[in-house]
């Protein structure tokens, strides 16, 4: 990383600038303050002059969590210069998504197919390891040049400073979980002779450093999480570090159910069991509640009404993004982190997988093991096609002319993402230009399933078993009788009734499918409905070259 840091930083000491604020600051300059002028400062009292200093090192973490940025992708800035774009492609590497046909190859069709053309994990790709490689270092980076003036020292008993330095905390933490996820082998934690990744704390120049051991490493991410979690219970910072609503201020905040969450997705892939059991069971009491069946996606029985056209030749009934909890906030309890309407410039949240606005390569559909083993019950089955619909209608505005085309969408389509105009559109329901629909980045399924699995792999399969048949509950259509682990998974073991809720709640969501795979050192056979049947080859990227120019410690790739 003494390269990236070379690059990126640019500088062997932090100077932070404030405007026209010298009559209250009380120095020389009001453009330009040392350390020691930031040290003093957050060593006073005046409470004033340390929330100017620390608040705007901290307030910019938030856009790391999905970091959009064109050097993720070589320069280029475009859709695939986001942090998500990555973990969109893990998940077609999944197996858990069928992307068009053979005849209608997506855009992401080299990694639904995982061609052995995409060398992603060697060392020398320039975009897809190295790119991969910087959002984590991002994070760090702008981690620790808020952390080296949120030292014990500073913070002291300070609430509003504990809260900053929670934040920070935070984000150095799920950095450095991402390059261990990315870089080392998930089924060999706990190694004390194989390299995890060396750990900087100070926001310069900093020499090569050895790399900690895989186990050291693990450790040192635990500390930063139980760290940042106690520091949000002492904060200022809701209750105990908690938020609540719906407002731009609290979904797109670093509070502790952040912090939480990625500390379960750590703890789970170090395998601390009781680590995951604490923090989920802790996160999911301040968020209980669960989206309802009525608002899970759209019910494949919506779409003719959808694609009926009427008398002025446009889509018969609107289904707008209101109407879907996966755009809407106010219908997903469920949402830790995100964007509110207008406070976003992305488009749809994976608007990729609207069926409603796409065509045959981007008609996206659930693997048919899965749809097979869902009950009809399950309000998740009913938003997925069960047959073959055809004459579906999409609107193309071409060459300053609109033009309809008509396309069969194929059975087992999503239509988890399902919407035909966004919240607050303008104009006719067929436009697709503008969304103000809200994006919900992480939700509390996957934690309910992160508590399931801790439960499981430790042997506590009542516990399992009764966490599943929660979410299980909540996913049952309202008048048909309640789903649990017995009625719907019999003669499944309890990690294996894990799995399977695994692949079928977080469909399309992040780069689960892909690290539920590696964590457990097995791949999904592929149903029926694939055109591709190739498995992943490489779970795991090579340190990337530009990283091991500027750090002899790593050891050689032999």
């Amino acid at each position: 990383m003494k390269r990236i840091y070379k690059n990126i930083v640019a500088a062997a000491l932090l100077v932070a600038g404030v405007s026209a604020c010298s009559s209250r600051l009380d120095v020389n300059n009001p453009n330009y303050f040392t350390k020691d002028d930031i040290d003093n400062i957050l060593q006073g009292d005046d409470e004033e002059k340390k929330d100017k200093v620390v608040a705007g090192l901290v307030s910019v973490l938030p856009g790391y969590i999905n970091i959009y940025n064109a050097a993720l992708n070589g320069g280029y800035s475009n859709g695939y210069a986001y942090e998500s774009n990555f973990e969109l492609r893990r998940f077609m590497q999944s197996g858990d998504v069928v992307e068009g046909s053979s005849a209608n190859k997506g855009t992401y069709n080299q990694w639904y197919q995982n061609s052995p053309s995409v060398t992603y994990w060697q060392t020398n790709d320039d975009i897809q390891n190295y790119g991969y490689y910087l959002g984590p270092v991002y994070k760090i980076t702008n981690a620790i040049k808020a952390m080296q003036y949120l030292s014990d020292d500073n913070v002291k008993e300070d609430k509003k400073m504990k809260g900053y330095q929670a934040q920070a905390l935070t984000m150095k933490a799920i950095g450095y979980t991402m390059l261990m996820e990315r870089y080392t082998d998930l089924q060999d934690v706990t190694s004390e002779t194989k390299q995890g990744w060396p750990i900087y704390n100070d926001y310069a120049y900093n020499p090569a450093t050895e790399p900690k051991s895989v186990a050291e490493t693990w450790a040192t991410i635990k500390e930063y999480f139980d760290k940042a979690v106690k520091s949000f219970h002492e904060s200022s910072i809701g209750t105990k570090g908690y938020l609540s609503g719906h407002t731009s201020d609290v979904v797109y905040s670093i509070n502790c159910a952040v912090a939480q969450y990625y500390r379960c997705r750590a703890a789970m892939d170090r395998k601390d069991w009781a680590t995951v059991i604490d923090g989920a069971t802790e996160l999911l009491s301040y968020y209980p509640n669960f989206i309802k069946a009525s608002d899970y996606g759209m019910d494949q029985s919506k779409l003719a009404s959808v694609a009926a056209r009427n008398d002025n030749g446009w889509c018969g009934k609107e289904y707008n993004a209101e109407e879907n909890a996966f755009y809407n906030w106010e219908k997903n309890p469920e949402g830790i982190f995100g964007s509110a309407r207008g406070s976003s410039n992305m488009f749809w949240t994976n608007g990729g997988f609207n069926a409603l606005k796409r065509g045959p390569s981007g008609y996206y559909q659930v693997d048919a093991d899965i749809y097979n083993a869902l009950s009809d019950n399950d309000c998740r089955k009913a938003c997925i096609l069960a047959d073959d619909f055809e004459n579906y209608p999409i609107y193309s505005f071409e060459n300053n002319d609109s033009t309809w085309y008509s396309y069969t969408m194929p059975k087992y389509t999503s239509l988890k993402w399902a919407a035909s105009s966004s919240i607050g559109h303008n104009g006719e329901m067929h436009d697709n230009k503008y969304t103000v629909s809200d994006n919900i980045y992480l939700r509390t399924s996957a934690v309910w399933l992160m508590l399931a699995e801790a439960y499981a792999q430790s042997g506590q399969d009542a516990m399992a078993k009764q966490t599943l048949n929660k979410l299980l509950e909540a996913r049952t259509i309202e008048g048909r009788p309640t789903m649990t682990c017995d009625n719907t998974m019999a003669g499944m073991s309890t990690m294996d009734m894990v799995k399977l809720q695994w692949r079928i709640e977080m469909w399309g969501e992040g780069d689960w499918a892909f690290y539920n795979q590696k964590r457990w050192g097995t791949q999904h056979m592929r149903g029926a409905n694939h055109w591709s049947k190739t498995q992943i080859s490489h779970f795991t990227w090579e340190i990337p070259q530009k990283e091991r120019i500027g750090n002899p410690y790593w050891k050689s790739l032999d």
